[in-house]
Parts: structure tokens; sequence; C-alpha cells
């Protein structure tokens, strides 16, 4: 039997945790045929079959479970391995990769970034914006900036500030609504992702399905849906108070403020590049 080729194993390990090739081609930033012939490879030097094919997706074979599991295990142990390794990292030069949504990128992090790279001009930081959440104890990312109210096990970092929220509309919409009935006026929503959070818990108990007229992916892409006179919408005031075309209506909604936190793996935080950066942030933001 051939020696198992650990670059084509990484293929079959991101196939195998995402269930699909089109999925696995995203995390891996390729095409769909590069992920296809990487399986193929790996399944002739074995000279067996490692995925079924059924309606859900990609499945492992029996046979070929066992050898996954391990292979996780090796590949779990080598991300610590990396992460201890670069958490005694002493020099402030090399790449630093942070992971953002395009919320705090357009509203807050661009004059942030520019005084950091003037400090550290040896530090040269790769941005991720996504609104998916990156995992760190893969070293997807080196730092996330992202909004919780209760860090993952695992993470550290820094309160960086807190995001409050409020509801916008144009002043033409507002001209033909009631502001006592803006509840039951037309409203812009969110798909499932943003609907898993306590901002789409709320928005689910406050608007009636029935008065949503689009739903976007991103409070970006929301913003601009409502500076369009789309509907009204929910807005971090990060977004909604520096638009020229929106309003802010006087409507409670404290309970949402959330804190935006830089977030780095434990093993992680002893990284000079790692520790500037967050520092960088707090001071920058505190």
């Amino acid at each position: 039997m051939q020696h198992i080729n650990w670059d084509n194993l990484r293929y079959v390990l991101v196939v195998a945790n995402k269930g699909s090739i089109a999925a696995a081609a995203r995390e891996l930033n390729v095409n769909r045929s590069t992920v296809l012939r990487r399986i193929d490879t790996f399944q002739k030097n074995l000279n067996c079959r490692i995925f079924d094919r059924s309606d859900s997706g990609y499945v492992l074979t029996p046979e070929a479970e066992k050898m996954i599991d391990a292979a996780r295990e090796v590949e779990s142990t080598l991300f610590d391995m990396q992460r201890q390794i670069a958490g005694h990292e002493l020099r402030l030069e090399g790449e630093l990769r942070v992971t953002t949504t395009d919320t705090f990128m357009l509203s807050l992090l661009g004059p942030h970034l520019a005084s950091f790279q003037q400090t550290h001009p040896h530090i040269v930081v790769e941005v991720q914006m996504t609104n998916n959440i990156l995992d760190l104890n893969r070293r997807d990312a080196d730092i996330a900036i992202r909004p919780t109210r209760l860090p993952d096990a695992g993470l550290v970092g820094r309160r960086l500030c807190d995001v409050d929220f409020g509801i916008y509309a144009t002043p033409q919409l507002l001209q033909g609504i009631d502001r006592k009935q803006i509840f039951t006026a037309r409203w812009i929503g969110f798909v499932d992702g943003i609907m898993q959070t306590p901002i789409g818990v709320w928005f689910s108990r406050t608007i009636d399905i029935r008065n949503i007229c689009l739903r976007c992916d991103s409070f970006v892409a929301v913003r601009v849906a409502a500076e369009a006179g789309i509907g009204i919408a929910l807005l971090p005031r990060l977004l909604g108070d520096s638009s020229a075309q929106l309003e802010r209506l006087e409507v409670d909604t404290s309970e949402l403020s959330i804190g935006l936190w830089a977030l780095a793996h434990s093993d992680l935080v002893r990284s000079a590049r790692v520790h500037a950066f967050i520092e960088h942030l707090s001071r920058a933001l505190a």
C-alpha cells in the first residue's frame, strides 16, 4: 500500500466534515473539480472507496470511518502543536490573520487597522471578512473580532466596546406610517445565520413573519435595503447612525446591547503579534 498523502487527506477530512463537495470547495477556497480530483487520487492511492454518495451528501463508508476518526485525532494534535508554537512567537513581524464581519469592517475597524500598521509596520494583517464564525481551534484565524455575550471556552481576549442597536427607516417611508404601528409595517428580516442569535430571537418575537418583505444575510445588506426605502430595519447603531438616508426611531432596544470582543485561542495570547493587536484595539476603543 502506498504511503498516505497528507495533503490529499486534508481534502478528504473537509468533505467528511462538511458533507458536500461544494461546501468543502468553499472552505478550502478551491473549485469543485480540485476537491473531486484530490479525493479520487486519495482513493486510488489506498485502493479503497472513502465516500458513498447519498441524497444528503457525501457519507463516509464503514471501512473509512475508523481511518478518518484516527486522522482527525492526528489533525487535532497538529493544530495543538501549531498553536503552542505560534503562542511563543516573540517577534513583532510576520502575518496575523484577523476575522470579522462586514459590519465592523465597514463601520469601525479601518482607522484602527491603519494606526496598527503604522505602529507595527512589519506585521501584515490579513483580514478575513465573513459573517460565519471561523474555528480558532483549527487556526482558521488568529484573532476573531465578534459580538458575543459569553466567549467560547478556550478563547480569551478583551471586551472592546458595547454594540447598541436601533430601528431605522427613510423619512419618506415613515411619512405613511403611524409611529405607534411601526411593528406592523414592512420590515427587512434576516436569514438563518442571524436568526439563531439573540438579535434573531428578538426579531422573531417582535415582528410578524407576514410583515417581512425582504431577508438579508448581513447587516450591511440590511442597511442598503433600508436606504432604498424597502422597509424598516434593525441595525447596529454603528451602521445606522452613520447613514445620511436613515432616521432612527425612538424605540427601546437596550435589551439587544452586546459586547464586541477581540478573541484568540488561549494558546496564542502569548504571541507578540496577537498580544500587540488586541492591546492596540483595546486602547483605541476603550
